[in-house]
């Protein structure tokens, strides 16, 4: 499978991952507050071994040790950035973003963009990896994809729960999907022309990503007093061994 057809179907698997935990905001399903920290606990898991299976080993191994320490600090620099840049709000840490924005979008559309904005490194991971290798790509692929249906749970479902229309909590869980399918095709299509460039995409991607786990994903899930600390806990070693198991078994 060439690079491009290679990269075009993950985004699109991605994307469709994604669109499917929307579901349950136009289907009347419940999905809990515990069900979502739950999820996200998962999703951290798999996040931080793949950063590391699919980006940052493989790029040391190819000898890229410069490069992938480079783009590590510039993709987690580049999230900090958008942290402070783009107005958007978590469920317990509150409003991030330029304070004047605080009160001129609604709340439930600010959440959701917090979680679009966690796409966009796990899109370009995977597009980085296509490019780096397409079996290496399709790994990653599976793995962010698994973590990406409670991450579109948790794009829609407060969207539903502020009283917009269930058309419109999924139409924004769908496009998160193709935010993230569209960082695939990007990603995949700059560092297959620009291969000098690739070790630091590699770090680029896995920098986004840790960054996006220790920043914004853990304070939600492992606040102080959480009632689901310990079920979060046991996710994140699911999505740890989910991740790391799907590497050994395509790779």
């Amino acid at each position: 499978m060439s690079i491009a057809s290679a990269a075009l179907a993950y985004g699109l698997l991605v994307a469709s991952l994604t669109s499917l935990g929307s579901l349950p905001a136009v289907l009347g399903r419940t999905v809990s507050e515990r069900g979502l920290d739950i999820g996200l606990g998962f999703a951290a898991g798999v996040m931080i071994v793949a950063s590391f299976t699919s980006l940052i080993l493989p790029a040391l191994e190819a000898g890229y040790n410069v490069d992938v320490g480079v783009g590590i600090a510039a993709g987690s620099l580049l999230m900090y950035i958008l942290d402070r840049v783009l107005p958007h709000e978590h469920l317990i840490v509150g409003f991030e973003g330029p304070e004047r924005l605080k009160n001129k979008v609604r709340r439930s559309w600010l959440i959701a963009l917090a979680m679009i904005i966690h796409n966009i490194p796990e899109g370009l991971a995977v597009g980085v990896a296509t490019a780096y290798d397409t079996k290496l790509g399709l790994s990653t692929a599976l793995a962010i994809g698994v973590q990406d249906i409670p991450e579109g749970a948790a794009v829609s479902l407060p969207v539903k729960y502020a009283g917009r229309k269930r058309a419109t909590a999924l139409a924004l869980g769908v496009a998160s999907g193709l935010v993230e399918a569209l960082s695939v095709l990007i990603g995949a299509a700059f560092f297959s022309l620009a291969r000098a460039l690739l070790g630091f995409g590699m770090g680029f991607g896995a920098g986004a990503m840790i960054y996006v786990v220790v920043e914004e994903i853990i304070p939600e899930v492992f606040r102080e007093g959480s009632p689901t600390r310990r079920e979060a806990t046991l996710a994140f070693f699911i999505g740890l061994y989910v991740a790391l198991y799907l590497d050994v078994l395509l790779g």
